[in-house]
């Protein structure tokens, strides 16, 4: 446990997460963004998998990623993260993604400097916890949690590589999909190398272009909004690749 890095937290994880009154304001607040940001059809789709979870005793079950934050794109799924159980979903129409795993495998990825489990405590809608979510959330505020970026940056050269297959194949959408993932990776560990925390995908290149990596914001923002030709996309592989646009080597202090 003594690996995990950490930081000075934003004023909203500085909260006693073990005084009742503010984790029930968090709730109330979680299940009234959530009804805000979503249609009535991802309602349907949220409420369902939600009871479903209830129905298996689930421990925890979180709307995430770009509906939690209002920043839905084209490309975006309606994201999931359960404690317990993977809810069935096959029978619902729409683009789903569920991360489910057990409590002690949260603490695990949470002590591992993994940064999933803490973009849902600090920007996720809870909408269902027995309490592992808050025993989580005060552990990140009490010992100063921070997710570890190494993770990310010794996994670039992996994703960099199946991209350029992809390119090289002739596979547009498949070649798209991958960079956008190396982007986005590479996005959230020079972030929280610089001690940001990654928002939603969509509010990434913001918050590159305030690190003045205006060329990785470029990179990533063209795979979100429109179709790069493959040449192009090819030719920003190489430059995350080289370094040219950022800082990616995994430094000295995290490698170890």
């Amino acid at each position: 446990m003594s690996s995990v890095a950490t930081i000075r937290q934003p004023a909203t994880l500085s909260s006693d997460w073990t005084d009742d009154s503010i984790w029930h304001e968090r709730l109330a607040r979680d299940r009234a963004t959530a009804d805000v940001n979503q249609s009535r059809a991802q309602k349907r789709i949220t409420n369902t998998l939600l009871r479903r979870v209830i129905d298996a005793n689930g421990a925890g079950f979180a709307l995430t990623g770009s509906t939690a934050r209002n920043r839905r794109t084209a490309i975006s799924d309606l994201d999931f993260h359960v404690i317990g159980e993977r809810p069935e979903s096959r029978d619902l129409h729409d683009e789903i993604d569920v991360v489910a795993y057990d409590a002690p495998t949260l603490f695990e990825k949470l002590y591992s400097g993994d940064d999933y489990v803490q973009w849902t405590l600090r920007y996720g809608c809870i909408l269902h916890d027995t309490g592992i979510f808050r025993q989580a959330l005060t552990r990140i505020s009490q010992e100063r949690l921070w997710p570890r970026p190494d993770t990310k940056f010794t996994r670039l050269p992996g994703q960099i590589a199946l991209a350029r297959r992809l390119v090289e194949a002739g596979d547009q959408e498949g070649a798209q999909a991958e960079a956008r993932a190396t982007f986005t990776s590479a996005a959230r560990a020079v972030l929280l190398r610089a001690g940001v925390f990654p928002l939603a995908r969509s509010e990434l290149p913001d918050q590159l272009r305030q690190l003045d990596l205006a060329r990785l914001a470029e990179f990533l923002e063209r795979t979100i909004y429109r179709e790069v030709p493959l040449e192009e996309l090819a030719h920003s592989l190489q430059a995350i690749e080289s370094g040219g646009i950022a800082p990616l080597e995994v430094p000295p202090a995290l490698s170890g």
